[in-house]
């Protein structure tokens, strides 16, 4: 796996979790916590997307295709369950669960679309 992608990968994350945290914190002194939650949430899912890239590089073993493969489908795979949950509490009727899973999977959209830009732009 070359070394410069995963190094990106892991700035954006690093960025973007500095981003939500920063904005937490600024939403907690207006006495906004529920936005701030959201913020909160943001920062998990770069959190959780900095897992699955470390283990897709360790199992990858170094392949760039392999390790791409491996992690798009592990996004895909999570992507796909919060959208079940989305779904489920939809059907449900409640409205702060459906607005937490569309932050997770707006996220996660957001995620993969720099993700590729930057695979395609090194690979």
């Amino acid at each position: 796996m070359n070394e410069m992608i995963v190094s990106e990968l892991n700035s954006y994350i690093d960025e973007s979790v500095a981003l939500c945290k920063r904005r937490n914190c600024e939403l907690l002194e207006d006495e906004r916590s529920d936005e701030a939650v959201f913020e909160k949430v943001k920062a998990n899912v770069y959190d959780i997307v900095r897992t699955i890239l470390n283990v897709a590089v360790k199992t990858g073993g170094g392949e760039p295709g392999t390790v791409q493969q491996f992690f798009v489908q592990k996004l895909d795979r999570i992507a796909s369950d919060w959208a079940a949950s989305y779904n489920k509490a939809k059907l449900h009727g409640d409205a702060e669960k459906v607005h937490l899973e569309q932050i997770k999977l707006d996220t996660v959209r957001e995620i993969k679309s720099q993700f590729a830009a930057i695979w395609e732009g090194k690979a």
